[in-house]
């Protein structure tokens, strides 16, 4: 009997300090430790659907997670009627912005002329916002209570472990899906061998089966400032071997998975945590330079560096650069596509003899002559086609130049920029539309400025704003007072934040997935919670 209990009882053991600070708190650090793996139930949502039947994790995130908030708040919060007046202000604000946004984006499609699969639906774009808006609860919930330093470990050690060893291990055995594209074709260790001649490098990078490889790399990105932290403070031996055993598979699969945040963060992280390290440890004085963690970062990231050229990341960059190359050889067709475009300049815009010229002048130089192959093919054939807006697409490859529109992520800048135009200043106000142009497949992976297109100028103030307000005024915050709040603690969950949102303007893929906001939402709380708390000491001291 006892050893068929001893594995329970060691759940049990492990699971209390966090239930021991209340049952609602107590959920929402094991969603957040297991978000990962809880979203693996997009493998079943095509037979659950068969039957009307939603994914367990909308559930949890549009149910359980805003009931578990209010339970925080009603059960352990302070100060409740003013939270209740500000909590319930925004709300107000919130709930009459989206009235009239979607009174607004419903007649986006006429104005701004798109295609019929930029479809408008309302449930997506209440869905979109409501996914931005819970996170700014979680933090408010999570500073109910004092999250101890035992618990940020248990929680890093958890996500590290869950992600990292699963993608390692499918790579190793060949059975994960790529990132980018089908099911992964080889190990790692192909990578060192040629592969590259003869399987394309997007096949070679592993993601296990979660479902955003971009999002799952941020959040990767976002933890490892963190273990290195919990590295460096370590004093038994066992918890420093632990850390470092798991920095190291973790900067593996950063590598594996090879989305541009994850590969760069590999050797970059341990870097920018050394400069963080030596200024506690030499300027502010708070500690004793350790060897060691100088030796460990500083061997991480060189190894690391020297594997990054092999990886698929880099590789496929060198493909694109390769075919980029062989695009600027056309220049000379390019220039002759572009002396016969300006034949259009004798028609009238918006007449089917203009349209008619711009579809040929297209279907020529674009398509007959391979002058548009920078750009997937999908793009002017499927998602926003050629014949429905041909206008467009020869503007694009006669009047743009080559430099601004190689990339998928210029493409989409500049498509967004073109619709952003034909709005009027009330949409520019309250936004395009989020679903229209996730429907269309055709969105700007870039957050913060993607919401200002979507959700407009007081939609982003509104929905994404609120993370720039808290980085800035906290920054601002422990400046003033730099001499009291500065420690390293501080300044790693400073940089684990500001990884994310960083990431989220570079690559987009974080706002809106709640596997990366729940987590930055543990750390804001976290990190108001310790710079207040060392504020308040020393003002009571003096």
């Amino acid at each position: 009997m006892h050893k068929g209990g001893w594995p329970m009882q060691k759940i049990k053991a492990f699971l209390h300090p966090w239930l021991k600070q209340g049952t609602a708190i107590g959920i929402l650090l094991l969603i957040l430790a297991f978000q990962p793996i809880i979203d693996l139930d997009y493998l079943i949502y095509p037979f659950l659907n068969q039957f009307g039947i939603p994914r367990p994790s909308t559930l949890i995130r549009f149910l359980l997670i805003p009931s578990l908030i209010i339970w925080c708040f009603y059960a352990y919060g302070k100060n409740r009627k003013k939270t209740i007046i500000l909590g319930g202000l925004y709300i107000l604000v919130f709930a009459v912005y989206f009235l009239v946004h979607v009174q607004v984006v419903r007649n986006a499609a006429s104005l701004l002329r798109l295609t019929s699969n930029f479809q408008f639906s309302i449930f997506g774009e209440l869905t979109y916002c409501l996914t931005l808006i819970i996170p700014f609860g979680l933090i408010a919930a999570f500073t109910t209570i004092r999250i101890k330093t035992k618990t940020l470990k248990q929680i890093t050690a958890i996500l590290s472990a869950t992600i990292s060893f699963p993608i390692l291990i499918s790579d190793l055995l060949v059975f994960g899906q790529s990132t980018y594209l089908g099911n992964t074709a080889a190990s790692f260790f192909s990578w060192f061998t040629g592969i590259y001649e003869t399987v394309e490098p997007r096949r070679l990078a592993c993601k296990f089966f979660f479902d955003e490889g971009n999002t799952i790399g941020i959040l990767l990105f976002m933890l490892l400032p963190l273990m290195y932290y919990f590295f460096s403070q370590s004093e038994q031996r066992k918890e420093k071997i632990s850390w470092a055993i798991l920095i190291l598979v973790q900067s593996l699969s950063m590598l594996i998975l090879s989305t541009r945040v994850a590969s760069l963060g590999a050797f970059l992280i341990p870097i920018a945590f050394l400069a963080l390290y030596l200024f506690d440890s030499l300027l502010l004085k708070h500690q004793k330079v350790k060897v060691l963690v100088l030796l460990f970062s500083a061997m991480v990231s060189l190894v690391s560096i020297l594997i990054l050229p092999y990886t698929p990341a880099i590789q496929n960059q060198k493909r694109d650069a390769i075919s980029d190359d062989a695009v600027r050889g056309d220049d000379d067709l390019l220039q002759k596509g572009i002396l016969a475009y300006e034949g259009r300049l004798k028609l009238t815009p918006g007449t089917q003899e203009y349209e008619d010229f711009c579809l040929k002048a297209f279907e020529k130089s674009g398509i007959e002559d391979n002058l548009i192959s920078s750009i997937p093919k999908m793009y002017y054939m499927d998602w926003y086609s050629y014949k429905k807006d041909p206008v467009f697409w020869s503007d694009l490859l006669f009047t743009v130049p080559l430099e601004q529109r190689l990339t998928g992520r210029q493409f989409q800048t500049y498509f967004m920029n073109e619709k952003w135009g034909m709005a009027d200043a009330k949409m520019k106000l309250l936004g395009m539309g989020y679903t229209p142009f996730m429907n269309g497949s055709i969105l700007l992976e870039q957050d913060f400025i993607q919401q200002k297109y979507t959700l407009g100028y007081l939609g982003d103030i509104l929905l994404a704003g609120p993370w720039l307000i808290l980085t800035v005024v906290g920054a601002v915050f422990v400046l003033l007072r730099w001499k009291k709040c500065l420690n390293l603690e501080v300044l790693v969950l400073a940089m684990s934040l500001c990884c994310g949102l960083g990431a989220a303007y570079l690559s987009g893929h974080t706002l809106d997935q709640f596997v990366t906001t729940m987590f930055m939402a543990f750390v804001t709380a976290i990190l108001l919670d310790r710079v207040f708390d060392i504020a308040g000491k020393a003002e009571r001291e003096e």
